[in-house]
């Protein structure tokens, strides 16, 4: 297994590759593993892999077997791939690398160009899903959408776009336009689309895509408004709310989370199994699947997102300007009598002002630690201390070793403090493994 892992980390993250033809192409000469389930496409800046989550859970909880695809990981590379919400094993790692190993050499004895990390690992995911005769896929695409990898598949069931910010915007764009123009690219005809109305410039690009793509005709297109949620209540464990909007009757919605972007999470989940239902030949009662729906966005944890891994110690995964907002509220509103400390890693091709200015009107913010990321998109944590302290005038220390930031924010929160670890999901991933998911200090 090693020998494995140590060979996709080589393969260069961003490099040509043959585009969505190609990816179709090995697709087919795979056996076409995509078209033997249910395929549910989601895309978004912010939100993604908790939506796919919520769905996963519910369809789940309705006795479908399923697949959930997502990136990045936080501690083992396995955690992409899961089957029935359980990471696959070794084994089906290994089987599924192989397979697609085998196509891969020989098309480079071809001279065709070698697939990309994300590309070869959504080409195992398929092979494990279609092995383990999954019935539902829920597939999170990688970066953007239009040409995202995992758009090679024409005929989703259903596409989902979440909340849609600035980031990656080297790639995507740099307005929130041309952002949503790259992830309204999952359109497509005849597929029906939820996604979240919540900024006006997004909302434009993604109605004239689906009109583009004649949803309009036939009612296929449900927007999700968030003043649709309504009497939000949130405590540290969890968040209550009421989803009240013209598609179906009221959910009152309970998640188990103290993150507040959860809110809009869950009410596209829940929307996206309603119209999911609607164009399917289900049988089970409307009391019954509700009561599906409900257990299933309940019981769903996410990981990396305001997860518990220690006494008062969270690591929530934000790494982009609105997902540092959408933290900072949760924070002020579940730990509005809590003195907080933060620690703090950004990967370096991130535009992080904005992140820092927004962390430092945190209201009880009590201390932050800076520090790095262990990989080699690091940025020096003396440069980003320098941001922080324009912005506070508190105790702030940096080290470039998370253990050692660990130590410190342990020992500045005592008993009665909340440390709080952000701003990159590889940081996210290295305090994990650090504690080893103990939920003691």
């Amino acid at each position: 297994m090693n020998d494995i892992v140590e060979y996709l980390y080589h393969i260069p993250r961003f490099v040509r590759t043959g585009g969505l033809e190609q990816t179709r192409e090995r697709l087919r000469l795979l056996g076409s593993p995509e078209k033997s389930f249910h395929y549910i496409h989601v895309a978004g800046t912010n939100g993604k892999g908790s939506v796919c989550a919520y769905m996963e859970s519910c369809l789940r909880e309705m006795g479908f077997k399923t697949g959930l695809f997502t990136s990045p990981h936080l501690v083992r590379i396995n955690e992409r791939i899961r089957i029935n919400n359980r990471e696959i094993s070794d084994k089906a790692f290994s089987e599924a690398f192989y397979k697609v190993k085998a196509l891969v050499d020989a098309q480079s004895a071809e001279g065709i160009v070698h697939p990309t990390f994300f590309e070869f690992i959504y080409l195992m995911a398929m092979c494990a899903f279609q092995k383990a005769g999954i019935e539902y896929g829920v597939i999170e695409t990688g970066l953007g959408g239009r040409l995202d990898l995992t758009n090679a598949v024409e005929a989703p069931d259903l596409t989902v776009i979440t909340s849609i910010g600035l980031d990656h915007t080297a790639i995507l764009g740099d307005t929130i336009e041309k952002i949503a123009a790259e992830k309204a690219g999952i359109i497509k005809p005849g597929v029906p689309l939820v996604y979240l109305a919540a900024r006006p410039d997004a909302v434009r690009v993604i109605e004239t895509r689906a009109n583009e793509q004649h949803l309009s005709e036939r009612p296929m297109c449900y927007p999700v408004k968030p003043e649709w949620m309504e009497d939000i209540s949130a405590e540290e464990a969890h968040i209550q709310f009421s989803l009240v909007c013209p598609y179906f009757k009221k959910y009152d919605i309970m998640l188990n989370t103290s993150g507040m972007y959860q809110v809009e999470n869950g009410a596209l989940a829940v929307t996206a199994m309603e119209v999911l239902r609607e164009f399917s030949d289900w049988k089970m009662t409307e009391t019954d699947f509700r009561e599906k729906v409900l257990k299933g966005v309940r019981h769903m944890t996410w990981p990396g997102r305001m997860e518990p891994v220690g006494r008062d110690i969270y690591v929530d995964g934000a790494h982009n300007d609105d997902g540092i907002r959408e933290l900072v509220r949760s924070v002020d509103r579940i730990f509005s009598q809590r003195d907080i400390y933060l620690i703090f890693a950004v990967a370096e091709d991130k535009d992080y002002q904005e992140m820092v200015r927004h962390l430092c009107g945190i209201r009880r913010l009590k201390g932050i630690i800076v520090t790095e990321i262990d990989n080699g998109r690091r940025r020096d944590f003396h440069e980003v201390m320098k941001d922080f302290q324009k912005n506070w005038h508190g105790n702030i220390q940096g080290t470039y070793n998370v253990s050692e930031a660990i130590m410190t924010g342990q020992e500045w929160k005592g008993r009665d403090g909340v440390l709080i670890c952000t701003g990159s999901l590889y940081l996210v991933g290295h305090v994990k493994e650090l504690l080893g998911g103990d939920l003691d200090d």
